[in-house]
């Protein structure tokens, strides 16, 4: 780590994009500036910090809080690009003016008008859903970019999935339909570039060329995956109960075009308690119920939660540390968010300051960065957007959450 000041240099050999080249120039270098991101060369001469690439990823069977994650990561920045990955077939909830929104197409974002919002080529459109997303949202055509090779669902895709409900658990979004059509490489294919109606109401260009420049120029961009580590068609243990898609970091930065080079953080959101879809919905560890979940929390009432697509109950079970551990060999994750604080001690609802969080909090959030050594970021506290408590400071100083409580 350097402070802040210009460095006036001679002749520097210095490695740049793979190779050595010699340069003479002056070096400005920002407060707690990691070397590594030292490598932009603009005309000037200077060579300047990169903001991060961030990827938002699930853990465990998905609606861990991943859209949650992504709203308060972009009300930490003026202007960051959002860019969703999957399809219509999960929701996710953020708080925009005090109210929750639901959103299955639209990146997550409490102030829309400071964003710009993508929708990547690995993305399955819902028309009318990403239409009616727009218009809810107030998102003006600007700031909406859609990728032309992004494939769209239609009434027969909902209609096959609907079929075999029976036989495997399904929103019936026709995602995994569309999915398959996709791959089929036939002329029935219809993608988002040939749709009349997104290029009236949005930008159709390729979405990863623009988000390479906005890197390039010190922007900040945040991918918002979906579902979780468990549900991935590649690495999910429990095939065929998966979805049609790998939901690993890695696969997300695929679907988009980013470089593995270009991810700096990678954030893998975990809930105390995991929830998967009711229904056929395959194998679940630990299983539990919701009465069991209130009575260990302190709760006053049971506290059930329902699917954000299909209002269906969703299934719950007790924390799974070495699940949890496996999802963080694949997705190596630089920080962890922690939802449901309040489903382990009610006491903790709503609250949004470390020091107010219950013992009985803090020791598992001590045993989670311990078992896993990756820190803790953000802790949920409720339901809504900002009942959260931010780890920040304890991440600037390179500490674990742990260390700051044996020393409390």
């Amino acid at each position: 780590m350097r402070e802040k000041g210009v460095i006036a240099l001679g002749k520097l050999d210095m490695p740049l994009f793979g190779e050595a080249i010699s340069i003479s120039a002056e070096i400005q270098i920002t407060k707690s500036m990691p070397v590594r991101q030292l490598y932009k060369l603009p005309k000037d001469g200077i060579l300047r910090e990169m903001m991060p690439v961030t990827i938002v990823v699930g853990g465990q069977y998905g609606s861990e809080g991943k859209g949650k994650v992504v709203a308060l990561r972009a009300s930490q920045v003026a202007a960051p690009w959002l860019v969703r990955c999957g399809g219509p077939n999960s929701g996710h909830t953020v708080t925009i003016a005090g109210k929750d929104v639901i959103l299955r197409q639209v990146p997550c974002c409490s102030q829309p008008d400071r964003a710009t919002f993508c929708i990547s080529a690995g993305c399955v459109i819902d028309e009318s859903i990403l239409l009616h997303e727009l218009d809810l949202l107030g998102i003006i055509r600007s700031r909406i970019i859609v990728d032309p090779r992004a494939v769209l669902v239609t009434e027969a895709d909902k209609e096959a999935e609907r079929r075999e409900l029976g036989e495997i658990g399904s929103t019936c979004s026709g995602t995994g339909s569309a999915q398959i059509r996709r791959m089929s490489r036939r002329p029935n294919v219809g993608l988002s570039g040939d749709s009349a109606a997104i290029k009236a109401r949005c930008r159709v260009e390729t979405v990863a060329p623009l988000l390479h420049k906005v890197i390039d120029g010190g922007g900040h961009v945040i991918v918002e995956g979906t579902q979780g580590f468990a549900l991935s068609l590649l690495h999910g243990a429990v095939y065929p109960f998966v979805t049609s898609r790998d939901t690993t970091a890695a696969g997300f930065a695929m679907e988009v075009g980013l470089s593995p080079r270009l991810i700096d953080n990678i954030v893998m959101v975990v809930r105390t308690f995991p929830i998967r879809v009711g229904g056929t919905s395959g194998p679940f560890s630990q299983e539990t119920t919701w009465e069991e979940v209130g009575i260990l929390s302190g709760a006053p009432t049971t506290l059930p939660e329902y699917t954000s697509v299909t209002k269906r109950l969703r299934r719950v079970a007790h924390f799974d540390l070495k699940a949890v551990k496996l999802a963080c060999n694949y997705n190596r994750p630089t920080s962890l968010a922690v939802m449901g604080l309040d489903r382990i001690d009610y006491a903790n609802s709503g609250i949004t300051e470390i020091g107010k969080l219950s013992p009985k909090v803090s020791r598992f959030l001590d045993e989670l960065e311990l078992a896993t050594g990756v820190p803790i970021e953000f802790g949920g506290t409720g339901f809504g957007t900002f009942d959260a408590v931010f780890f920040g400071e304890h991440l600037a100083k390179g500490k674990l959450f742990r260390t700051e409580l044996s020393h409390a």
